[in-house]
């Protein structure tokens, strides 16, 4: 049960003849000063007194301010099996190797939002798209244009013989965060857990002993003490516990990770199909003289085929916004978790 029997006293031996003192320490509850052990020395506590009254096993022993022993399994907690005399004899739980990363789950962005405007500045040339110079004609649509149907300007006979349109006007509105939360801290584990059972051995020998029988401990188990806080284990002739392993059962986590946010939209752009009809189709009803794919990357210059015909009306379709990305910013961690409430377990190898 992990409980604590306290007692300490003082033996004072005086040597005749010679006129020194000698002082000794001694921990137990009922100490008996003027006990020898079995090889003639002082043993107030009868630690030295052999494993009388134990006839089936050995005493074994553990120092002051340490608490009684109990069974105790180490090793991952899926792995952890029930207490030698089941699971309500459980008397204490802690875990050990914190695996605890100062590290970021990666931020992210949600797609961009953005729309399209069609241009409305269109221009006929003299020349092909390849050659500089020549003169050029309006064949603009309204500002802004919506794509239907448009004729309010036509090109005269040997007028066109190349059409450059504008690039379509791109409006963008950025990206949110996404997940909407700010990153949190990659999670934090412990790789080792000790669980210790209440232990039911006989008694009645020296103080602070208990009679270990000749049987092998429960498979897994090792008998240990506890003392609260990180301490050694004691190295007093006759102590029986002398491994030393320290578990905790909290954590003081002071990670963090700074907030999430989105860069500025790249790679996004706006396409569109723009129909040209020939001058005496005002009502974009006839077959189109050409059906030309145009975006927002750069303006375009089409060759008209036939060319120096006249051009009479115009229209767009297939007006699409194409998202790209925004780079995703901040989550960078800082601090550090460390174990805390810690225990000591002493165990006997």
């Amino acid at each position: 049960m992990l409980a604590r029997s306290l007692g300490a006293g003082l033996l004072l031996v005086v040597l005749t003849g010679c006129g020194v003192q000698r002082l000794d320490w001694y921990f137990c509850d009922n100490p008996d000063p003027d006990h020898l052990g079995a090889d003639g020395e002082p043993d107030p506590c009868h630690r030295r007194d052999g494993d009388l009254g134990c006839d089936v096993g050995e005493y074994v022993h553990w120092e002051h301010e340490w608490e009684s022993p109990s069974w105790v399994w180490i090793g991952t907690e899926d792995q952890a099996p029930e207490c030698p005399l089941g699971p309500d004899t459980i008397s204490y739980e802690g875990h050990a190797d914190l695996v605890a990363p100062s590290l970021c789950e990666a931020c992210t962005c949600e797609p961009p939002t953005g729309s399209c405007a069609l241009p409305s500045t269109l221009t006929a040339s003299t020349t092909v798209c390849s050659m500089p110079g020549g003169s050029s004609t309006s064949f603009n649509a309204p500002a802004p244009w919506n794509g239907s149907c448009d004729s309010t300007t036509q090109t005269p006979d040997g007028a066109a013989h190349s059409l450059t349109i504008d690039p379509i006007a791109m409006t963008e509105n950025g990206c949110a965060v996404g997940p909407p939360v700010a990153a949190k801290v990659a999670s934090l584990r412990w790789d080792t857990y000790a669980r210790a059972c209440d232990v039911h051995l006989t008694s009645g020998g020296p103080e602070r002993s208990i009679c270990l029988p000749a049987d092998p401990p429960p498979p897994g188990f090792a008998l240990c003490v506890f003392q609260k806080g990180e301490n050694v284990c004691p190295t007093d002739p006759g102590n029986d516990f002398t491994e030393q392993h320290v578990f905790y059962r909290g954590v003081q986590d002071d990670r963090q990770c700074s907030v999430c946010t989105c860069g500025a939209p790249t790679g996004g752009a706006c396409t569109a199909t723009i129909s040209i009809f020939k001058g005496t189709d005002l009502t974009c009803n006839g077959p189109a003289l050409v059906s030309i794919p145009v975006s927002s990357k750069s303006q375009t210059c089409l060759d008209i085929q036939l060319p120096g015909q006249a051009l009479g009306s115009k229209s767009a379709g297939s007006i699409t916004y194409l998202p790209g990305t925004c780079p995703a910013m901040g989550g960078d961690g800082s601090g550090i978790a460390t174990p805390s409430n810690p225990t000591t377990l002493c165990c006997r190898p």
